[in-house]
């Protein structure tokens, strides 16, 4: 195993969270994430590059989507916040890698493949835009279970409460339910990995 520092890993996460106290006042407001530096695992290196390959995806698929013109209003800005959002998830499990002194992937490095007719309409769109999020959730869940350092399971947590969120969106386009599963699935490695290959070479 190799020392590394992770206290900028965090602390690019922490621009996600919001405090909630006694009426609202501080709501929004970035919650001051811990530093941190010990001992990471080859596991947690691995997961971390396949979380860069999920959010490489991620983000190319938000581009194509607001790039095909088929949302206004607020669901386009919500598309380009949920870009946002996987920019700095992208951020965060590639200093994972770069901490460990290791060569991050880019979008470079891969092809990426959607199912023909995925940009067709917007209820398309929003059909494969869950789909991916449902990966997503599931990735960083099992993430949380996997990563053998703390730190990292509570910023995968925290991911994948942000991808429920995309999830939600995308589930109130097409089916008008906002809520899902009451315990959304925590799967392994492996399986991330096979349902990434269907949309990544």
């Amino acid at each position: 195993m190799e020392r590394v520092s992770r206290g900028r890993f965090l602390s690019l996460t922490a621009a996600g969270g919001a405090t909630l106290v006694a009426g609202g006042a501080l709501a929004g407001r970035a919650l001051a994430a811990p530093r941190a530096s010990g001992p990471i695992a080859d596991l947690d290196l691995a997961l971390a590059r396949l979380l860069v390959s999920a959010e490489l995806l991620g983000i190319e698929f938000y581009n194509q989507a607001i790039a095909s013109r088929k949302f206004q209003g607020a669901e386009l800005a919500y598309l380009k916040h949920a870009l946002f959002n996987e920019q700095e998830h992208l951020k965060a499990v590639s200093e994972v890698l770069s901490g460990a002194g290791q060569t991050v992937s880019t979008a470079d490095d891969f092809t990426f493949t959607f199912p023909k007719g995925t940009l067709d309409s917007r209820e398309s769109i929003a059909k494969f835009g869950g789909e991916l999020e449902t990966v997503f959730v599931q990735a960083y869940l099992g993430a949380v279970s996997q990563f053998t350092a703390p730190d990292l399971k509570v910023t995968a947590a925290r991911i994948a409460a942000n991808e429920a969120q995309h999830q939600s969106v995308f589930s109130t386009i097409t089916s008008g339910r906002p809520a899902g599963v009451s315990f959304p699935l925590a799967v392994s490695y492996d399986q991330v990995s096979d349902a990434l290959d269907a949309y990544i070479g």
